[in-house]
């Protein structure tokens, strides 16, 4: 979800809810007005509150999101490393085995050979 969406539902719920206590108060308007006179400061205070919240989630979030590229990045580049040196060292192995099976493939053979030549059909 978008920060901005999020803000401005914030602000857009508090302003119904604004609007629906005052039209819901129970004291005549003139005692609501002296009311929001006096609590003006106040209830600037928490706007300013919300902004600086708001303003510190944000830059929390930027951080994060830049932190958590580098750290992947580092992440994907030492899985490649870790990949090319197993390759590289069962790349030897992989080299001996075929020399393995071809020696094999001939002592096969040649036992093949040595088994026709002594049971003539």
């Amino acid at each position: 979800m978008n920060t901005k969406s999020l803000l401005m539902g914030f602000l857009v719920g508090g302003v119904a809810a604004g609007v629906a206590t005052l039209l819901t108060a129970p004291n005549p308007g003139y005692q609501t007005r002296g009311i929001l006179k006096a609590n003006k400061d106040e209830f600037i205070g928490s706007i300013k509150d919300v902004k600086d919240a708001a303003i510190e989630l944000k830059d929390s979030v930027a951080y994060a999101s830049k932190e958590g590229k580098t750290v992947i990045q580092s992440f994907v580049t030492d899985v490649k490393t870790a990949i090319y040196k197993w390759q590289l060292h069962t790349e030897v192995n992989k080299n001996e085995l075929q020399k393995d099976v071809m020696e094999l493939e001939e002592t096969i053979k040649e036992l093949e050979t040595e088994l026709a030549a002594s049971n003539p059909k």
